[in-house]
């Protein structure tokens, strides 16, 4: 206590850090500001000061990782450590900024819009202009590191597109690790540990870059929401039993605390920085030809310095493990029977929003999508109806199948399936997500042909998909690379039902 006593007096007689606050007229003349004086337009963020921050005081997720390693290794196999290196992410922002028609026109700084929330730090620091003076350090390329959520307050959810202010510039830098070691409450107050920072723990911080919304400045006359998952989840059961983003999301085991939550239990807290959602495909550490390595961006930081590559590939391996357990988690498959006749099968489905806080699917539903596959075989093994089908050699899915998707359409009321956000026109459902707390029923009426025999067994299957194929033809149209491969789907439930002539009234489920 003396030790930490001392420490406290210590870092409280240490004299100021040096002004790092960048003014963007005085220090960055060429910065372009086509949308007014806020610096970063169209997105949201803020700065304590109202400038830039500094590029060069601020620090690396790497530098955290020589105390925390763990939580270190856990971030850096997560999606936040790559959203900006994400091959797919970086290739359609730069087809939006190059490629479209309101790219035209302030392109480069219309991705502030995306890069708010994929690339914090460049943003905040002026790296996303024409014109840059700013060197890309290894912080801004870390995409979502450590300083970007720990140094964020005021968040501001349902404004979205990065709506938080930073103070970033008011951090102490290089600071020895013995003053850290005598005064760690002091390191956690500056670090807003969530005692000290309440907002740390509350869904509001992640509603920030949680919702997307393109606003006029970018394209069109009126905002379009692209994202909603926070007033999602603010209209959710879960809301209203005080279960925050971080609770699942940031639990050590995300899977099992939703299903203790679906048994009416409230388990204790607990902290990872793995942050799972539901990209399964870039934490997928066996990808052939080593995919994965390219699909990420290159190596990670602080490999083969404070870890090697087998074991960030097991950390890896872990994030998908729990991406497919929340996966699994969010929904619950039910078949019903109806009137069942010599001639005719009557029967539902029900799909279950029974784990997510939020609507299922969520994200960017243009490629984000989820749809549901029945197959019906006679005591025989002849198959009386198959819909929902997914060609694996095209990554064709039936277009009988009931498909929960977001369509964006240009002007000409085209899809647009290479996610070119700057130039939709109008969005269309054909069947909206689900709501948490909510389920969905699809009907289904398959005449029998002669011969077919009961009893008739009925599977269902939900399948979940990252993406459409369009999009990684983005990464060969900026000159990246070629990739050409079909994006699997994942199987989030399954369930079975066997159908006899008599009319039934029973439910059978299978999680």
């Amino acid at each position: 206590a003396g030790c930490m006593a001392l420490g406290t007096v210590l870092w409280a007689a240490l004299p100021p850090d040096k002004d790092l606050s960048v003014a963007v007229a005085r220090d960055m003349p060429f910065y372009s500001l086509p949308f007014g004086d806020h610096p970063f337009a169209p997105g949201e963020w803020k700065t304590a000061d109202g400038g830039l921050v500094n590029w060069r005081g601020v620090p690396s997720a790497r530098s955290c990782g020589e105390c925390h390693r763990r939580e270190f290794m856990e971030w850096s196999a997560s999606m936040h450590a790559i959203s900006d290196r994400d091959l797919i992410y970086d290739a359609s922002v730069q087809e939006n900024v190059t490629a479209s028609h309101a790219g035209t026109q302030h392109g480069i700084e219309k991705g502030r819009w995306c890069e708010s929330c994929h690339n914090p730090l460049g943003t905040l620091t002026g790296f996303v202009t024409p014109l840059p003076s700013v060197q890309e350090t290894e912080a801004l390329e870390e995409g979502v590191n450590c300083i970007v959520c720990h140094a964020a307050t005021h968040p501001e959810p349902l404004a979205g597109n990065g709506a938080l202010t930073s103070h970033i510039n008011d951090v102490r830098r290089s600071i020895h690790p013995a003053m850290i070691m005598a005064a760690p409450s002091r390191h956690a107050l500056d670090m807003q540990a969530r005692r000290d920072a309440p907002h740390m723990g509350e869904s509001g911080l992640c509603g920030a870059c949680h919702t997307e919304i393109r606003m006029p400045a970018v394209a069109g006359q009126h905002p379009l929401h692209f994202q909603e998952t926070y007033d999602e989840w603010r209209r959710s059961p879960f809301a209203a039993q005080g279960v925050q983003c971080q609770d699942c999301h940031m639990a050590r085991d995300p899977a099992s605390y939703i299903e203790a939550l679906k048994r009416g239990e409230r388990p204790r807290r607990t902290v990872s920085h793995r942050i799972p959602g539901n990209n399964y495909l870039l934490s997928d550490a066996d990808l052939p030809g080593n995919l994965t390595h390219a699909l990420r961006g290159g190596s990670p930081g602080g490999i083969n310095r404070l870890f090697e590559r087998a074991e960030y590939s097991d950390e890896l391996r872990e994030t998908r493990r729990q991406v497919l357990g929340l996966l699994e988690a969010a929904a619950e498959l039910s078949i019903h029977a109806a009137d069942t006749s010599d001639d005719k099968l009557a029967l539902t489905v029900e799909i279950r929003n029974a784990g997510a806080g939020h609507a299922l699917p969520t994200g960017p539903l243009d490629q984000r999508h989820m749809w549901l596959e029945v197959e019906i075989l006679d005591v025989s093994g002849q198959t009386l109806h198959h819909s929902g089908a997914f060609d694996d050699t095209s990554g064709a899915i039936d277009p009988a199948a009931p498909i929960w998707v977001k369509h964006m359409l240009d002007d000409a009321g085209r899809i647009d399936l290479h996610h070119i956000l700057f130039d939709t026109d109008r969005l269309v459902y054909p069947r909206k997500p689900i709501a948490a707390g909510a389920a969905e029923r699809i009907g289904y009426a398959v005449p029998l042909p002669p011969g077919a025999r009961a009893p008739y067994t009925v599977r269902a299957r939900l399948w979940y998909r990252l993406a459409f194929e369009p999009i990684l033809e983005n990464i060969e149209r900026q000159g990246m690379g070629e990739i050409k491969v079909i994006i699997p789907p994942v199987l989030m439930q399954a369930a079975e039902h066997v159908l006899h002539p008599a009319p039934l009234a029973r439910t059978e489920t299978a999680r």
